[in-house]
């Protein structure tokens, strides 16, 4: 394996970790709005002190402006990785790795993510 052969398999090797971790990011701040939504609707349902509601809202408002901030990361480290795939599609050395082959996996996962969630 050539020295820039090797490097554009660590360059793949990253660029996927980045869409990966960001996209495993995405889906928490998702669940965590969720979750906290409800634990602000139990609190209200309680009748719980004014105090504890706004501090769960302010952990709600938190989570909420994580989801588009993480997602603006995500497809800007989705569409690098995905120049880049693109770009090596044609070269067999490294089109037949599993490197490449876990990047273009990963490309294929968060489409369909972001397709089921109608985005």
């Amino acid at each position: 394996m050539s020295d820039s052969t090797a490097q554009t398999i660590r360059q793949l090797k990253i660029k996927t970790g980045v869409v990966k971790r960001l996209h495993r990011e995405e889906s928490s701040y998702e669940k965590e709005v969720v979750d906290q939504k409800e634990v602000v609707q139990k609190l209200k349902d309680e009748g719980k002190d004014g105090a504890d509601i706004r501090a769960a809202e302010r952990v709600l408002k938190d989570s909420e402006m994580m989801v588009p901030r993480t997602r603006k990361q995500l497809e800007q480290a989705f569409q690098e990785l995905e120049d880049l795939v693109n770009a090596l599609h044609s070269e067999e050395a490294i089109a037949n790795t599993p490197e490449f082959q876990d990047a273009f996996s990963q490309l294929q996962q968060v489409e369909a993510d972001w397709k089921s969630d109608g985005n």
